[in-house]
């Protein structure tokens, strides 16, 4: 057998199983994300250390003109999370981001916010510093009002 027989199974098999991914780096979080909360609410300080990490399960922002829903959110979006068991929503604070986008700042952790159904924050305190353009938004206003640092 010549040597190209021996090397032409080898080279479709690559081809036809990648060992690696083609998606493009993200900069923000996508569902079944694990985050982090921030706050000293009670259901927040159990689910840090309980057996799961919280996880993201919805996403509520939405596009730009469409009625869908996006499949990821950003800083400042609301999400539902899977935390000990319970569904809550929560509002993203603090995002790991790959690739660093201009003027907005970067975090080392995933950071999320409890909110009850009105967008009240659960806890009375924020333990993480959070971005300081949440000040101007009207409907993050509650957030940064117990906040004790702005990034």
């Amino acid at each position: 057998m010549n040597i190209f027989g021996k090397l032409l199974p080898t080279t479709i098999d690559f081809i036809t199983h990648r060992s690696f991914s083609m998606t493009i780096p993200l900069y923000d979080l996508q569902k079944v994300s694990r985050v982090h909360v921030v706050d000293n609410s009670k259901l927040a300080l159990d689910g840090n250390v309980y057996k799961r990490m919280p996880r993201i399960i919805h996403c509520y922002k939405k596009n730009n003109n469409l009625t869908r829903t996006r499949l990821t959110a950003g800083l400042g979006d609301k999400v539902l999370l899977a935390i000990k068991g319970q569904m809550k929503k929560a509002i993203i604070v603090g995002c790991r981001q790959r690739i660093r986008k201009p003027n907005v700042p970067q975090f080392d952790k995933n950071n999320v916010v409890l909110i009850d159904d009105d967008g009240n924050p659960i806890g009375t305190r924020i333990l993480a510093p959070i971005p300081a353009f949440f000040r101007t938004r009207g409907d993050l206003a509650k957030i940064a009002a117990i906040a004790t640092t702005f990034v």
